[in-house]
Order: structure tokens, then sequence, then C-alpha cells
């Protein structure tokens, strides 16, 4: 027989009770955990802060990277004007290179000219010698010439007329050089 309605009231809060009361060291169990868990929420939080003070930097790191975009495409620009040039200066790079060569063929020509121009300066003096002896010895023979000219032109020889050296007279013909 059962338990008329009206104590079943009575009777059934204990149950009830009694079977709230079972799953309680369930709960407690659980509490537990959400406690352990949300002090790990605490860490998780604070590496969350420094993440973000170090994300900070990231619109400064941003900034810096869009100037040397800038940079490296001006210098873009200047490796191809290089780029573009390297033919010529691989030519002038080659023609350098025979520079030394050309120096030396040169230097020994300026060697061999220099030696001929003083033969050349020495043949010059000894030159000036020969025409100041051959103008010594060619001198008396312009007197003489200059003579026998008059001899033919003249009957009686009288007439005085210049040398071949410019000075009138018998005088002059007689006189020292």
């Amino acid at each position: 027989m059962g338990v008329p309605p009206p104590l079943n009231r009575i009777f059934g809060v204990p149950a009830t009770v009694a079977s709230a009361l079972r799953v309680l060291p369930e709960i407690a169990a659980h509490t537990g955990a959400m406690v352990e868990h949300t002090a790990q929420l605490r860490q998780i939080n604070a590496s969350l802060e420094r993440v973000a003070t170090d994300t900070d930097a990231l619109k400064d790191l941003r900034d810096e990277m869009s100037e040397v975009a800038q940079q490296t495409a001006t210098m873009d620009g200047r490796m191809a004007e290089i780029a573009g040039a390297m033919p010529v200066l691989v030519e002038v790079q080659q023609h350098l290179a025979r520079v030394p060569d050309t120096l030396e063929r040169l230097d020994v020509a300026m060697e061999r000219l220099s030696g001929q121009l003083e033969r050349m300066l020495g043949s010059l003096d000894a030159l000036a010698v020969s025409v100041d002896a051959l103008q010594e010895g060619v001198g008396p023979l312009g007197r003489i010439a200059g003579r026998w000219s008059r001899r033919g032109k003249g009957s009686d020889g009288d007439a005085e007329e210049p040398s071949a050296d410019g000075a009138e007279g018998s005088d002059a013909a007689e006189k020292p050089q």
C-alpha cells in the first residue's frame, strides 16, 4: 500500500533532499576543478597582456618596413642603371688592363727618342763647329774672289769695290777677322 498523497509530500521531500545530497560530492569535485582551471585563466590573461604589449611594436615595425620597401625600390632603380652600364664598364676594364703594356712600350720608345735627341744635339754641336770653321775658311776665299772680280771689270784696277765680307777697299781684305 502506498503512502497517501499529503503524506507523500512530507516523506517525498526527504527523498529529493537525499538524492540532492548524494550529488553534492560530485558538484564539489567539479567546483574544485573549476577553481584550478580559473587559476590558469589568470596566467593566460597575463600572457595575452604581454602579447598585446609585444604586438604594439608591430605598428612601428610595419612603418619601418614600409620605409625599407621605398628605399629598396629606389635601390632597384639604381641597380638597374648599374646593370645597364656593366657592358661599358667591362669594355673600359679591358682597355685599362692594356694600359700597363702600352705605358711600358711608350717608356721604351721615349728612352729611344731621348737617346736619339741627345745624339742629334751632339751632331748639331759638331755641325756648328764645322760651319764656324767653314765660314772662317771661306772668308779669305770670298776676299780673293772679290779681288779677281775687280780685276776683270776694270782696266786700271784702281776702283775700290766692296769685298765679299762687305768691307771696302784693299785694306778690308787684309784685316783679320
